[in-house]
């Protein structure tokens, strides 16, 4: 093969996984495997009341922080079986002799699985990235994408500080409004069609074409199975992480307001009330990335 045939085959690898991925993420209702990401928001102190005059400022409640955990992804690696390698399964090439000679898994491995992995694990989403998954701010996955699930992975939330008022004393302490969610897609591929398919020794020791289904069945089995199992440092992983790995798709941000609460009182007769309710700017808690990696 050329180094253009052989880039053809590494790209239609990866297009083989993304039919097919062994390494998977699902949205789920809690106790994914996958770290948990808090999201915290404030909320208005307790009310005081006196019959005699307002609580002093001091005396009252400080707003509070409410920190909601999501941990929603769970990753999952399939065991696979793959064809053993019997000698002549897989393509020919010429060696040095300048003779024909099948290549083994470790050839396999060295021209074409791990590149593969490589080109899939990557920064840059593309078609080479099938079978992967990003993170967007839409549920409505974006093309070349499917959306894993209509659920949420991670809300950031806070204080909607125009739900609370002096009037509404005592206000509901936890009044959250939801700033942006976060949806879990997958990058599904393309059918590069490579210009040539290889020749390989039959039983007979005849050289043969392989049909376009048999090479890929074969290079299927051993791409899914080296990005669920591989011990050469290929496996793919996922994490939700600060830091670490490749980033996939927009980071999740938790936000929270900065202020230490709006003193607000309420009469009524003898009923003197006061409430410390949630105010400030937004500011950056944490920031969370979807991360993917070889191990």
């Amino acid at each position: 093969m050329t180094t253009a045939q052989v880039l053809q085959w590494t790209e239609q690898v990866c297009f083989l996984y993304g039919s097919s991925p062994s390494v998977t993420l699902s949205v789920v209702g809690s106790s994914g495997t996958l770290a948990a990401m808090s999201d915290t928001r404030t909320q208005a102190g307790a009310t005081s009341q006196s019959a005699s005059a307002f609580p002093n400022e001091a005396t009252t409640a400080e707003p509070s922080t409410v920190t909601v955990s999501y941990d929603k992804v769970s990753q999952a690696n399939a065991s696979v079986s793959p064809t053993a390698d019997t000698g002549t399964t897989w393509p020919v090439y010429i060696n040095g002799d300048n003779d024909l000679q099948a290549m083994n898994l470790a050839d396999i491995k060295d021209t074409f699985l791990h590149p593969a992995i490589d080109l899939l694990v990557s920064g840059s989403e593309s078609a080479t990235t099938a079978g992967t998954y990003t993170v967007t701010t839409s549920a409505t996955p974006a093309s070349n994408y499917t959306n894993v699930s209509g659920t949420a992975i991670f809300a950031d939330t806070r204080a909607d500080t125009s739900l609370y008022s002096a009037a509404g004393i005592p206000e509901t302490l936890d009044q959250p409004t939801t700033i942006t969610s976060y949806f879990l897609h997958i990058r599904t591929g393309t059918d590069t069609a490579p210009d040539k398919d290889p020749v390989f020794i039959t039983g007979s020791n005849d050289i043969q074409t392989f049909t376009e289904s048999v090479i890929d069945g074969l290079f299927t089995e051993w791409i899914r199975e080296t990005a669920s199992e591989s011990s050469d440092g290929y496996q793919i992983t996922y994490t939700i992480a600060t830091s670490g790995g490749t980033t996939r798709g927009t980071a999740m941000v938790d936000t929270k307001l900065d202020g230490a609460g709006e003193y607000r009182t309420l009469q009524s007769g003898d009923d003197y009330r006061a409430q410390e309710h949630p105010n400030g700017s937004a500011q950056t808690i944490t920031t969370y990335n979807l991360r993917i990696n070889k191990a």
